[in-house]
């Protein structure tokens, strides 16, 4: 997965800096937004210096400075680039720019993936729909007839695979799917299955011994992974499964809890670029640290920051479209489908 990313990451840092020094890009646009030069803002647009940007009450704006760093327009108002490049520039330090360029290039992307278009996003829609009647509903074919339509096809179509998935007793996990780990406290969540009041948390070591379990009614679990006796440097497996019937479970998911010279060089790479990232808490600086979370293996964290950036701006449909990629990277059909929608 992480050579995949990083093959992907440097195909695009040509087109990252394919725009003027000292100018900024618009990689997200939404509502009121215009150039004082009388023309509307759209995704690619390229401003210089002496340009200044309208943003009206509904407006938002995500900019990218031709040196890799990110900014955001919230409020209405007239903000001219002149002071946007003074703050962007005005930090010291390298840019980690293969993290942000893969952003840009994927926000400013001119088509849908293949998955996100209309025949495909119909068959995103029925196995979405498919997980979730799995679990979660009391009612599948509720369940189904709300996110497919009325009785045809594609009903038909998903009551067939929900048979399949419901016949092999697996409870649908949603994080953290296999993971490495810098952080010692985890959210375990899942999705809800209709024959199960209560739960069974299990984490395993290497030769299948119980390192931890734990009941619960909820669909969540927030663990401590140092005082649950998960130790650094080895591979625990853990899984969720229904506390009076052993054979339905999920299945499993590794945790690797980093540490050394490995976990040094990961802290180093996420300190570069949360260093480099004008205004930490918004959405496209939490698209990059996700970005870069991903690329080393840290799937939970990447998780945590596309979530992030969604809840900073909440309507802006490329920003969605990167979680929903991800989530289905992670099997996450039925996540994918209502973030993206």
């Amino acid at each position: 997965m992480r050579s995949v990313t990083l093959l992907l990451l440097v195909g695009v840092l040509a087109s990252f800096t394919a725009f003027a020094q000292n100018s900024v890009k618009v990689i997200a646009v939404r509502g009121s937004a215009a150039s004082t030069r009388g023309s509307k803002l759209t995704i690619g647009t390229v401003l210089a210096l002496a340009d200044k940007i309208t943003v009206g009450s509904d407006g938002y704006v995500g900019l990218v400075h031709s040196n890799g760093r990110t900014l955001e327009l919230r409020k209405a108002g007239t903000y001219g680039v002149k002071d946007l490049d003074k703050m962007a520039t005005k930090k010291s330090g390298s840019v980690n720019s293969k993290f942000a360029s893969y952003v840009v290039n994927e926000l400013t992307a001119t088509q849908e993936p293949i998955a996100f278009r209309d025949k495909h996003r119909a068959n995103m829609r029925v196995t979405g729909a498919v997980e979730r009647a799995a679990g979660d509903e009391v009612s599948a074919v509720d369940t189904l007839a709300k996110a497919v339509g009325g009785f045809g096809d594609a009903q038909r179509l998903a009551v067939v695979a929900y048979n399949s998935v419901s016949s092999s007793s697996t409870i649908m996990v949603v994080m953290p799917r296999t993971t490495r780990l810098l952080r010692d406290t985890v959210q375990f969540s899942w999705h809800r299955d209709p024959t199960t009041v209560e739960y069974r948390v299990r984490i395993t070591g290497r030769t299948d011994q119980t390192v931890f379990e734990r009941v619960t009614r909820d669909t969540f679990m927030v663990l401590a992974m140092s005082q649950i006796g998960v130790a650094d440097g080895q591979l625990h497996l853990w899984r969720v499964e229904s506390a009076s019937d052993n054979g339905l479970r999920s299945d499993d998911y590794g945790l690797f809890r980093l540490v050394g010279t490995e976990r040094a060089s990961t802290e180093e790479v996420l300190n570069d670029v949360a260093s480099d990232l004008v205004e930490p808490e918004s959405a496209v600086s939490s698209l990059i640290m996700a970005t870069a979370c991903e690329d080393q293996g840290l799937v939970y964290d990447a998780y945590r920051s596309f979530a992030a950036a969604i809840k900073a701006s909440p309507s802006v449909q490329n920003y969605k479209r990167m979680f929903a990629e991800f989530l289905r990277r992670q099997g996450l059909n039925a996540e994918a489908y209502e973030v993206y929608q």
